[in-house]
């Protein structure tokens, strides 16, 4: 036996019995007992929702104020032999209603309705079905099936009938209109019963009508748009708090010194949570789309004997659906005009020391509350705002108030600042290079075109490239900071000439060709700007505004091209026709026009979605993390983020950062890799054929085709960037590093752990069977590594004192002499990555790679042989051997070589 409540409703316990082998039965069963009332016991006159039937705690007199919904559980507890009948006779006029019903059960547990004290349940549902057939205009006809009658139910809540009363009678009913009106005024929701004397939903609240009337929307629109009809997004997948909303507000209420009244209707834990819900309405509600505050219920091992003071203990959770992400990060909070002294003196005691007077440019003066930061804090706005209303209103210790928001941004900080503070600059930059490239008349041919390549670009660069002093047009007189990084990353650039049919047709040739034009652009910039310019054969280095922009030269004769043979070419779409197969071997991730098409829709997708950016950056930054940079490429994770935004349902497009890294957490270890593909439909313009096609070529090559098929409109049969990576073996790796991330991020919204943040970041070393510990007085960047590397081995061997052969940093002073002092700068140079590339020509595939390219502070290997090959190898191979030999490798760039204690490589 256990205790349970109806509605989770603390005061209305119910006794459930787990029974089977008791009765001599070969399988368990629950029965429930539920309390209810005789009829004659209470006079129903007495029970209206106006009448009062508590007595105040403190006098215990009768209170003058009504009690209408301790009424309404009375009447409720009377009547549940009378519903139970009435459902039975209803339903059992629609053959559909019995395989309806469960359809719309499991649709509404997956959102976690039943969970909530103010939410649908079975029960409501089930009495709407019975609405619908009986009195809703019979809606639901006995020739219809059950997922027929499923959409009209969803149809009917996402048009708001939840919202009007509702009457299961109409004809027969003993109470005026008059009478009936009156319940809007005391209910937020109003369903009476076949016996019209009880509000069956007057436990529902305005916040909990409003996501369950979102949620029948975005079931609606899953049935419409989706190819597949959305079943896995309408009856499979769960909506859990964290990845739901996109705030998220955690108020620790034990030892909380609270005033609660002397009168409360629905229990005094219920009025706090009706006092933050006014407050978060009033302060945010033009910002939130939803403030869903849920009702504490009791615990799984709640006993009733133990009375609901535990209740009163429970922390307070609030999700926050923002409208859209500017509005709901403005700076300034207008209030009313300063001519309405009314108005205004509640908009000073609402906001405290927050309102002040502003002009505006219209003249205008107003009531304002002002949050100042700066732009790359702006998403912090809300979270500030809801903490403050919170102290201000309910008088809560600041420790006890968690608001998710920014928990996760010194994963993007690059020293003290974040990293993004350098893209308005870039994009300035790039602006003026553009013009000065299209201006350029001493060409033989004219650039055309102009497309950015790099992240950067498109918001999606974890660290996007600084300024650099030598980079600028001439090292400045006062000179700033005394130290520099020598190693600086390009900020690659395709360009495109005007057409000409004079190019030579010999691949070799064209490569000759374009470097000519390198190098006569390369002179142009460098005579008419004085921009400094490296020139290769592939492509030129500019160094103008603080920055590096390589030029990549693109010309439609490029033996890297992917011809019209290849992905999707619009001809083929159009017929329908599969294009060649023999395109398939073709190099594609070399292809310039490829990279372009990539950059340029994700730079679309990042103009209607402002939080792709920083989703992205913080996802990379976890595969860097957890040393997957060898496993995932850069423009795979975009691709998957982008999923998160094209195909959100059935949630909706995140709309903070935090949200939209849990759900690509979630998204890698919840998606079927091995069985469907990843489409993402990047323009939103797919058709049912090109849906077919890649079905088709995924069901064709199931045995060949990549552990991940990610399927694009520039990349229909995933050839571009998984082709060789991940494997079986490293996507299993990603999917339980994903698992134990994204566990760990619910548990720390939910929960009440802020110095657990940072180990959402945190990987473990004692994996790996060698470990090479960085120097990080080497590192480009040493303050881009979030956690020290602490290796204990059973072999250690050092490497030699660092020497003068790689040395990451300049002194600035002593460059003021030097003509050229941009020629110290190595451009495209990353330490770590070099020494991977070293060591993988070294020994080929001898090991599997892990590292971190953004700022890792070691490199980890394991022996890539079955456990058998590897014994064997022991006993040819000294490990001691080829630890020294990396050392020599990574000779100025690492401290030391580690051999783990294992007992067999991992695999």
């Amino acid at each position: 036996m256990k205790w349970t409540t109806l509605h989770n409703d603390a005061r209305k316990p119910l006794l459930l019995l787990k029974l089977g082998n008791e009765l001599g039965v070969d399988f368990n069963f629950d029965v429930c007992l539920i309390p209810t009332i005789g009829q004659e016991v209470f006079n129903i006159s007495k029970l209206a929702p106006s009448r009062n039937n508590l007595k105040l705690s403190s006098s215990g007199q009768i209170s003058p104020e009504a009690s209408p919904q301790y009424n309404m559980s009375i009447i409720e507890d009377i009547d549940m032999q009378n519903h139970s009948l009435y459902l039975r006779d209803t339903l059992g006029k629609c053959e559909c209603s019995s395989d309806a019903i469960l359809l719309l059960k499991v649709w509404m547990r997956q959102r976690k309705f039943p969970q909530m004290h103010d939410s649908l349940n079975g029960f409501i549902m089930t009495m709407l079905l019975a609405y619908l057939i009986s009195t809703g205009d019979r809606k639901i006809t006995s020739n219809m099936n059950a997922t027929q009658a499923f959409r009209v139910c969803i149809e009917s809540i996402a048009g708001g009938i939840l919202e009007k009363p509702l009457f299961l009678i109409k004809e027969t009913s003993r109470k005026t209109k008059e009478e009936r009106k009156a319940y809007s005024e005391w209910f937020e929701a109003v369903m009476m019963d076949n016996l019209d004397c009880c509000n069956i939903a007057y436990y529902m609240t305005k916040s909990s009508l409003v996501e369950i009337k979102t949620a029948a929307r975005a079931t609606l629109a899953v049935m419409k748009h989706a190819w597949d009809f959305g079943f896995d997004e309408i009856f499979m997948t769960g909506l859990d708090f964290s990845p739901k909303f996109d705030y998220h507000l955690r108020i620790s209420m034990k030892d909380q010194p609270l005033e609660h009244p002397s009168f409360a209707d629905e229990g005094k834990y219920r009025d706090i949570e009706k006092q933050i819900a006014r407050v978060l309405d009033q302060g945010i509600g033009n910002r939130a789309a939803l403030i869903r505050v849920y009702g504490r219920v009791p615990p799984p091992k709640w006993d009733v004997r133990k009375g609901v003071h535990i209740i009163n203990e429970l922390p307070v959770f609030v999700g926050i659906m923002i409208k859209d992400y500017d509005s709901a990060n403005r700076m300034v909070e207008i209030g009313p005009s300063a001519d309405d002294v009314d108005e205004s003196g509640k908009f000073r005691t609402f906001w405290g020391e927050k309102a002040e007077l502003r002009r505006f440019k219209d003249g205008k003066i107003n009531e304002t509350a002002v949050w100042e930061c700066d732009l790359t804090q702006r998403h912090l706005i809300l979270p500030k705002i809801i903490e403050y209303l919170i102290r201000r209103h309910l008088s809560v210790s600041p420790s006890c108030i968690h608001v998710s928001g920014g928990q996760l941004d010194y994963a993007l900080m690059d020293g003290k600042k974040d990293s993004s503070d350098s893209v308005r600059r870039i994009l300035l930059a790039f602006d003026v290079l553009s013009k000065q490239l299209r201006a350029l008349d001493d060409l033989p041919l004219r650039i055309s075109s102009v497309q950015p390549l790099h992240a950067a670009f498109r918001h999606a660069a974890v660290f996007p490239p600084e300024f650099h002093i030598l980079a600028s047009e001439r090292l400045a007189e006062k000179i700033p900071q005394r130290w520099c990084t020598s190693c600086v990353e390009p900020l690659e650039i395709m360009i495109q000439l005007e057409g000409s049919g004079k190019w030579p047709t010999n691949p070799d040739a064209i490569e000759k060709t374009k470097a000519s034009f390198c190098l006569k652009i390369a002179e142009s910039m460098k005579r008419i700007h004085g921009i400094k310019c490296i020139a290769a054969e592939d492509s030129v280095d500019l160094l103008m505004h603080g920055f590096c922009f390589r030029l990549r030269l693109h010309h439609e004769k490029d033996r890297t091209l992917v011809n019209a043979r290849t992905e999707k070419p619009a001809m083929e779409k159009s017929l329908g026709s599969k294009p060649d197969s023999n395109s398939a071997n073709l190099p594609l991730h070399k292809d310039l026009s490829l990279q372009s098409l990539h950059s340029s829709m994700l730079s679309a997708l990042q103009g209607r979605y402002p939080v792709y950016g920083p989703t992205v950056r913080l996802a990379k930054r976890w595969i860097a993390s957890h040393l997957f940079s060898d496993v995932l490429k850069e423009e795979v994770i975009e691709l998957l983020v982008a999923y998160l935004f094209l195909r959100s349902a059935p949630y909706s497009p995140p709309l903070s950062r935090v949200t939209g890294f849990i759900r690509f957490l979630l998204l890698i270890r919840d998606y079927a890799w091995y069985f469907k593909p990843l489409i993402v439909d990047l323009n939103e313009d797919f058709t049912s054929k090109d849906y077919e096609l890649i079905m088709d070529e995924f069901h064709a090559g199931n045995k060949t085709n990549p552990a991940m098929f990610i399927a694009s409109p520039y990349d229909m049969r995933s050839r571009t960037w998984t082709v060789a990576s991940p494997d079986q073996f490293s996507l299993k790796r990603l999917v339980a590093y994903a698992r134990t991330s994204a566990e760990l991020l619910e548990k720390l919204i939910e929960g009440d752990m802020p110095e657990r943040w940072p180990s959402i970041f945190c990987t473990p070393s004692n994996l790996y069977d060698i470990i090479l510990k960085v120097q990080p007085q080497r590192l480009s960047h040493p303050h881009r590594v979030l956690f020290p590397v602490d290796v204990k081995s059973r072999v250690k061997v050092t490497v030699k004192a660092p020497g003068d052969e790689f040395n990451p940093w300049l002194l600035l002073p002593a460059l003021k002499g030097d003509s050229d002092p941009e020629k110290k700068l190595l451009v495209g140079f990353n330490p770590t990555c070099c020494l991977i590339n070293d060591i993988k020509m070294k020994f080929g595939g001898l090991f599997t790679y892990w590292y971190d390219h953004f700022g890792g502070g070691a490199i980890y290997l394991n022996w890539k042989s079955s456990p058998g090959e590897a014994a064997r190898k022991r006993k040819r191979v000294e490990y001691e051997d080829i630890l020294i030999e990396l050392g020599r490798l990574g000779a100025s760039f690492i401290e030391s070589v580690h051999l783990n204690d294992r007992q067999e490589p991992v695999v």
